[in-house]
């Protein structure tokens, strides 16, 4: 989302130069400048728009410190974060980004396969957040269920 909403930022960069530029060597008469003013309030609002939204686009930027180090656990980091989109809609900023690693890494007690499977039963169950997860706590599905219900 970053980079996407870094090119929007780009390209109203460069509308914004082409258009004071058109309006400083167009040539135009006093009265088809006074005709665009509407248009040029519509601009500077969206342009005005576009710097405050950026704030929550682009937050202040900080490094993660990832916790884990197996291939596996990196990308099943990344199919959690992908989950919380496209189930919830929630993208995850940089610093609850960090938490939430912290948070699993404690639970986990710095077990990798844990971890994995805290992320795969949250994800699974459609659950937004993810916890420790005891034997106790999996159930085993009847005969014939396949444990995962219909969203419908």
């Amino acid at each position: 989302m970053k980079a996407k909403w870094k090119k929007i930022c780009e390209q109203l960069t460069t509308a914004n130069t082409d258009f004071e530029d058109f309006l400083d060597n167009a040539g135009l008469s006093l009265l088809s400048i006074k005709k665009s003013e509407k248009f040029i309030k519509s601009w500077n609002l969206l342009k005005k728009s576009a710097a405050e939204f950026d704030k929550y686009i682009a937050p202040v930027e900080m490094e993660i410190k990832f916790p884990f180090h197996t291939q596996e656990m990196t990308e099943m980091w990344e199919r959690w974060k992908n989950y919380l989109s496209e189930q919830h809609g929630e993208i995850i900023r940089t610093a609850s980004e960090q938490s939430a690693l912290e948070h699993l890494h404690e639970i986990s007690k710095g077990d990798e396969k844990k971890a994995v499977h805290f992320l795969r039963f949250a994800m699974t169950k459609r659950y937004k957040n993810f916890f420790q997860v005891e034997d106790k706590d999996v159930k085993q599905p009847a005969k014939g269920d396949t444990g995962v219900g219909s969203d419908f």
